[in-house]
């Protein structure tokens, strides 16, 4: 009986080290990157976002770009465990043009930048923009076309898989949970789901220039669009401590479009090509990080009652200053000093 209790704890044993030791094990190669999941990531930045609705009619009639008119903006960030959020403030003083008259805007950005899966959600509420090419629509054919009553609403999701956790991390260049020290790069795999609004008190298009379209009164546009993607994105690393990383993303989207107008709506299906691309470069050591990142998207989609194809870019531009605090005895003996 004896000998039975010793051979089952010995093999108890054997099995809890044989599980201490694999859990122990870092889940990626600490030789490409070092993750940070133990710290606070506190960021400090400088941003421009940014949103157009691009409008290109049937035939020879001129392309427009409804613009918002954003200005720089100040903001604070956090990140923990694979989890940011950030809030930020305009600074209105900056406006870029006061001739392009005033948007209002809320930005909500959620980024989840995990090992194996990134994803990125995003409320955008604009209203006032501005009329491009400059002249176009206006009175005198010398100032911008301003409409403070048109808005959009923009809510999605996107979800990738990274298909070469262990060698490369997202976090590294957009949210600094970890430190990218060889380069690497991987297959990304997954898909996106949006809806989009665009409306206005009057027709979206002014008379002067479409006065078919402004007959109609297309006031309004809903835009449903889902679909699968793939990409892929690679960081570049100089010397250790400099970085360049770039991604994109391309996904073919089934869409419904909508365009409504007085007591008639016009209804398309259809598939279309859509990207996002991510661009970033900067200097990370153990302890903090600087840090330039571009974020831009596109989608498209056709309108059934106007013929016209509408094109929503969105995106923004981030100068970011992240440094890391140490949450418990562990990580604070993996970051110790700061160390260039």
């Amino acid at each position: 009986m004896n000998r039975i209790a010793l051979l089952l704890t010995a093999l108890l044993l054997a099995h809890l080290a044989s599980y201490a030791q694999s859990h122990g094990k870092p889940d990626h190669d600490t030789t490409y990157y070092h993750s940070y999941k133990g710290t606070i990531i506190g960021r400090v930045y400088l941003s421009r976002n940014y949103m157009q609705v691009r409008m290109d009619p049937p035939g020879s009639l001129p392309t427009m770009k409804y613009h918002a008119n954003t200005p720089l903006s100040i903001g604070l960030g956090i990140t923990y465990q694979f989890v940011s959020f950030s809030l930020s403030k305009g600074l209105n003083f900056l406006e870029s043009n006061a001739t392009k008259g005033a948007t209002r805007s809320t930005d909500l950005q959620l980024h989840i930048y995990k090992r194996k899966w990134t994803l990125d959600a995003i409320g955008q509420f604009y209203r006032g923009y501005y009329l491009s090419p400059h002249g176009l629509a206006s009175p005198d054919g010398h100032t911008y076309y301003i409409r403070p009553d048109v808005g959009v609403q923009l809510v999605g999701v996107g979800a990738y898989r990274v298909l070469n956790d262990q060698r490369f991390t997202y976090g590294a260049g957009l949210s600094q949970n970890a430190w990218q020290e060889k380069s690497a790069g991987s297959l990304l795999l997954g898909g996106q789901a949006f809806y989009l609004a665009l409306n206005g008190d009057s027709a979206l298009v002014p008379h002067k220039v479409d006065s078919v379209y402004n007959e109609k009164d297309i006031r309004k546009l809903h835009l449903l669009e889902i679909g699968p993607g793939i990409g892929y994105a690679y960081t570049l690393v100089i010397q250790k401590h400099y970085f360049l990383l770039g991604s994109i993303n391309a996904n073919i989207d089934l869409y419904l479009s909508q365009e409504l107008s007085n007591g008639t709506r016009g209804n398309k299906v259809g598939f279309t090509p859509n990207y996002m691309l991510r661009l970033g470069g900067g200097y990370t050591t153990n302890r903090w990080g600087l840090n330039l990142i571009w974020i831009t998207s596109n989608s498209m989609a056709d309108g059934k009652t106007s013929g016209y194809q509408y094109a929503i870019n969105t995106g923004n531009y981030r100068l970011v200053y992240a440094r890391r605090f140490a949450v418990n005895r562990r990580m604070k003996r993996i970051l110790g000093p700061d160390i260039n």
